[in-house]
């Protein structure tokens, strides 16, 4: 997603929504509607802006399929985590047994709980899991990860694996993560490697 923000049509009160959701880098399409309201796209959600605290016109918006209503008569926060909560849910996800990895803000998680990962960390995760139980070879995570069609005869790959290994397996009581003798490294969703199941 980027940051581009189009707010024609709105009214001041929906600067500071709008700001907040940026800063997030959410990515608004926005386009007038009528009545003192606005159409607001995320993704594939579609919110309508109401101008003014109007509860009939808010059931019938959301019984014509709007997703959220939305307006100045929320509190700021409440509207920035309703909008939030819609891109999220449109997300596209990899999910592999316990790991989700979402793949527009690149979180990762496993059970539930948070993975943080630096940059090179979830790009050598996103290559693996895109070939679970399979075995990668460290000359095809150079190619892809690090961009070098040589050897370097540095130790990058196994740091970069193990720090990952550390943070993705630990406290964990199977390990996704293997090393595969002579052929490289593969994620095991259910955490085994088939040849040694």
């Amino acid at each position: 997603m980027g940051r581009r923000v189009e707010c024609h049509g709105m009214g001041p009160d929906f600067a500071p929504v709008a700001r907040a959701l940026s800063a997030r880098g959410l990515e608004l399409a926005i386009r007038p509607g009528r009545d003192q309201s606005s159409l607001v796209r995320v993704g594939d959600a579609t919110i309508l802006w109401q101008g003014i605290d109007d509860p009939a016109a808010r059931a019938r918006a959301l019984e014509e399929g709007m997703q959220e209503v939305v307006g100045p008569w929320m509190h700021e926060a409440e509207t920035v985590a309703r909008i939030i909560r819609l891109a999220d849910a449109e997300q596209p996800r990899l999910r592999l047994g316990e790991l989700t990895i979402r793949l527009v803000d690149r979180r990762v998680e496993r059970n539930g709980r948070p993975i943080p990962l630096l940059a090179r960390e979830y790009a050598l995760l996103l290559h693996l899991a895109r070939r679970p139980g399979q075995a990668v070879s460290r000359t095809e995570l150079l190619r892809a990860v690090w961009r070098l069609d040589f050897d370097p005869g540095t130790n990058s790959v196994e740091v970069h694996m193990s720090r990952l290994r550390g943070k993705l397996d630990r406290g964990f009581a199977v390990a996704m993560l293997h090393t595969v003798k002579g052929r490289g490294y593969a994620l095991c969703p259910d955490g085994r490697w088939p040849d040694t199941a």
